[in-house]
């Protein structure tokens, strides 16, 4: 249930959902946010494209690295954790602070291979401030000259 009283569903994601819309959006936001290339590339490699991160998406989505939340039919959130940890989250604009974010990492906390670490962009104040509300505490801050 998010904040405003709508039923949510979380669950893995599947070959047969379209995440076209989330992937786009969140490979925009990753263009122009500080560290979002660099995320970008940690994730998918070198000369990554919307093209290279929508296949790779769908490639993680095989291997059962991705979550969704669900409204209505409508995917409106997604999760991306490898080897324990949350790499992407995104909630749709429409969607955010409504504690869907929250629900997916209440369920991720609670399956059975539960992530215990996550990544943040620099200065993304919200991110840091979901994984703290679910008890988690910075541990590591890389810098890097460029």
């Amino acid at each position: 249930m998010t904040d405003n009283g709508a039923a949510v569903s979380i669950r893995r994601a599947t070959t047969h959902d379209s995440l076209d819309h989330l992937s786009q959006a969140a490979f925009s936001r990753a263009q122009v946010a500080r560290g979002g290339r660099a995320l970008l590339e940690q994730l998918w490699g070198s000369d990554v494209d919307s093209d290279r991160v929508r296949n790779a998406l769908a490639a993680d989505v095989d291997a059962g690295l991705v979550w969704v939340a669900e409204d209505a039919g409508e995917i409106i959130a997604g999760v991306l954790v490898r080897d324990r940890c949350v790499r992407v989250i995104w909630v749709q604009a429409a969607h955010r602070r409504q504690r869907i974010a929250t629900a997916l990492l209440d369920a991720l906390l609670k399956s059975d291979d539960p992530p215990h670490d996550a990544w943040a962009l620099p200065g993304d104040r919200a991110t840091k401030s979901l994984y703290e509300s679910v008890g988690w505490k910075a541990r590591l801050l890389t810098m890097r000259g460029e």
